[in-house]
């Protein structure tokens, strides 16, 4: 039997006002979803929440990713500035004044 575009989301309001963690207990223990079409959009739902949220730990971790490739060049950019200002011109730059 085929669910209304209606009843789908209601049941979809549904599982947001429970959460994801009541949805999915509900679902391991067999309560609370019937027809069992609910409990296959309960099972997608659950599903598409995972996969919104390993999408944003994916961009998350490329975001710390590159920010701390980002900090390690500029700490190596800094450190030999100051090892290049402690050492001073060569001698073979400073003019030879007559």
């Amino acid at each position: 039997m085929q669910t209304s575009d209606k009843d789908q989301a209601k049941w979809r309001a549904e599982f947001e006002n429970l959460g994801r963690e009541t949805v999915r207990a509900a679902i391991f223990r067999g309560q609370g979803f019937s027809p069992d079409r609910k409990r296959e959009l309960a099972l997608l739902w659950l599903r598409e929440k995972e996969a919104s949220t390993e999408a944003r730990e994916r961009a998350v971790y490329s975001y710390l990713r590159w920010t701390f490739v980002t900090a390690v060049v500029a700490a190596s950019a800094a450190i030999a500035g100051i090892v290049l200002m402690l050492l001073g011109p060569s001698p073979a730059c400073r003019p030879e004044y007559a």
